[in-house]
Order: structure tokens, then C-alpha cells, then sequence
């Protein structure tokens, strides 16, 4: 089922563990490559925390005044995914709570605007990015030693730096936990929470201004191409 205007409390959790969690399937877990040591890294964090936006959007709802420069809606934000990431994926492990600005911040908009996580620094020390694979407390090789790293658990790395651990297994699977909380949460408190949701998937399914132009008259054939005969 696609997201439509005007969803029931029952559509909207059928989306939801239907189609979202096959999407999540579909497009994160190859990138996990659980049996490899090598590769998936800054991608399954990249779209992981681009679904919790979705999700955010979802759970934190759309009043219709909401919007950037310009006009455009604002429909996803920093502040809802955070606001979600803090209450849904906080009730499956509670470090979510205490650090999801720093997850956002750093694994967020460093790889999505910029390649990689972000390195981030306050008071003169350093808050460096450390992703690996594997359970939520494990033992991992860092700067040539052996240590003992929790998901999402800040730990010291020297007398100017520390480290976020995060595991990209356990972001995928929390996430896919999170749909779970959710659709609770759409049973437990239908009026608030379903308003919500439908104010933001009628306003996603609405459809977006732009300020470019485009043509349809005619077929325009990329310097150097061959044209058919």
C-alpha cells in the first residue's frame, strides 16, 4: 500500500510494516554485507538516519504555516527526527536518548551533504566518528588496541578526543524495532498520533513547487549521441 491522503490507523500500519520495512530490506541490508568485514559503512548509516527523517516527518506531523524560505514545506526537520529518534528508537535502547543530536550531527549531514560522518568539537575537544559492525557491546580494534565499544555509548580516546561508537547492524535493526514502537504508539493514542501522520503524508503526497522549468515540445539528443534511423 502506497502512502495516500487520509490514512486509517490500520493503513497507516500496514504501510508502515509492509512497505516500509520491505524498503528498509530492500535497500539497506545489502549494504550491511554482515559477512564481510569491509564495506557498508557510511551507507547504511547514510540511509538509516534518511528513513528516520521519513519517520520523523510521520511521527512529528505538518501544521501547514510550517515552512522554509521560500514557500517550500517543511515537512522533515532536525527537530522531529531527533524528537523521534529521542522517544521511538530511545525506548529500545536508552543511549538514543542521551545522544541522538550527536547521531543526527554527525552521521546525518556528514554523510549525506559530505561523504562521511562529521567530526565535531566543543570546548576544545573532539568528538571523533567510529562505525563498525557486529552486536551492541563488543570488543573492536581502534588506533591499533583492542576496545571495548556500546553502541551509541561516547568513550575516551585520548586526552583531546573521544569517539561515538555506532554499530550499523544495530542502527538497522533498531530501526526496523522503531516501526514496531510506532504502530504501538498509533493504537495507543489514535486521535493525536494519527493527526499527526496525516498531516504530513497529505502534504507529502501533495505536489512540491519549483522554480525550474521544463519542456516536453521536444526530444533533445546529448552532444555526440547517434541518432537512430
Amino acid at each position: 500500500m502506497p502512502l495516500k491522503r487520509d490514512m486509517t490507523p490500520q493503513e497507516a500500519k500496514e504501510f508502515l510494516q509492509r512497505d516500509l520495512k520491505q524498503s528498509i530490506k530492500n535497500d539497506i541490508y545489502p549494504i550491511l554485507q554482515p559477512e564481510k568485514e569491509e564495506g557498508g559503512y557510511f551507507g547504511a548509516a547514510c540511509l538509516v538516519l534518511c528513513y528516520l527523517d521519513f519517520l520523523g516527518a510521520l511521527y512529528g506531523g505538518y501544521p501547514k504555516n510550517d515552512k522554509f524560505p521560500r514557500g517550500r514545506k517543511k515537512i522533515a526537520t532536525q527537530q522531529k527526527t531527533v524528537g523521534f529518534i529521542k522517544d521511538i528508537l530511545g525506548s529500545v535502547d536508552c543511549r538514543y536518548k542521551h545522544n541522538a543530536d550527536l547521531l543526527y550531527e554527525m552521521y546525518r549531514h556528514g554523510t549525506v551533504h559530505l561523504y562521511a560522518p562529521k567530526v565535531l568539537k566543543k570546548n576544545g575537544r573532539e568528538l571523533r566518528w567510529l562505525l563498525y559492525k557486529g552486536e551492541r557491546e563488543k570488543w573492536e580494534m581502534a588506533d591499533r588496541r583492542a576496545l571495548k565499544v556500546q553502541h551509541m555509548q561516547p568513550i575516551e580516546r585520548d586526552d583531546e578526543s573521544d569517539w561515538l561508537p555506532v554499530s550499523i547492524n544495530c542502527l538497522y535493526d533498531d530501526l526496523r524495532t522503531a516501526i514496531d514502537e510506532f504502530c504501538a504508539l498509533l493504537d495507543a493514542d489514535k486521535n493525536a498520533r494519527v493527526e499527526k501522520w496525516r498531516e504530513a503524508a497529505d502534504a507529502l503526497c501533495e505536489p512540491e513547487e519549483t522554480l525550474w522549468d521544463w519542456s516536453t515540445e521536444h526530444s533533445v539528443t546529448p552532444p555526440g549521441a547517434r541518432q537512430r534511423a
